[in-house]
């Protein structure tokens, strides 16, 4: 998997290409942790290059979730291709992030949030 992060404004864009999976969620925590750890609180996991998430790829994205929101921040997802929206509707995981159809519409959204 190949991780890239883009900043929109005050929006830190983290573009996954590739498998969300037991083999690179080490990676993926890594960069996120970072980029958290370096003052982020609004952050978009673009999912329009994720081919594959497995189980630890969601934990990883719930915990992420999770640290966000306790330094008073947020996450949103976009891009869900049609086997990642699958994986995310069976988990119920749709209820619990907020999915948009892209990167652009979710950085949009937090403007409007303000």
């Amino acid at each position: 998997m190949n991780v890239k992060i883009e900043a929109q404004g005050n929006v830190s864009v983290v573009q996954c290409s590739g498998s969300l999976d037991a083999d690179s969620v080490v990676a993926f925590k890594k960069v996120t942790l970072d980029l958290i750890n370096s003052g982020a609180t609004k952050l978009v996991i673009d999912c329009a290059k994720l081919t594959f998430v497995d189980s630890m790829g969601l934990g990883a994205m719930i915990s992420l979730l999770r640290r966000v929101r306790s330094r008073e921040g947020d996450l949103k997802v976009s891009g869900l291709t049609d086997d990642v929206k699958t994986i995310f509707e069976i988990t119920r995981l749709h209820r619990l992030f907020e999915v948009f159809p892209d990167a652009a519409t979710a950085c949009r959204q937090f403007e409007k949030s303000v």
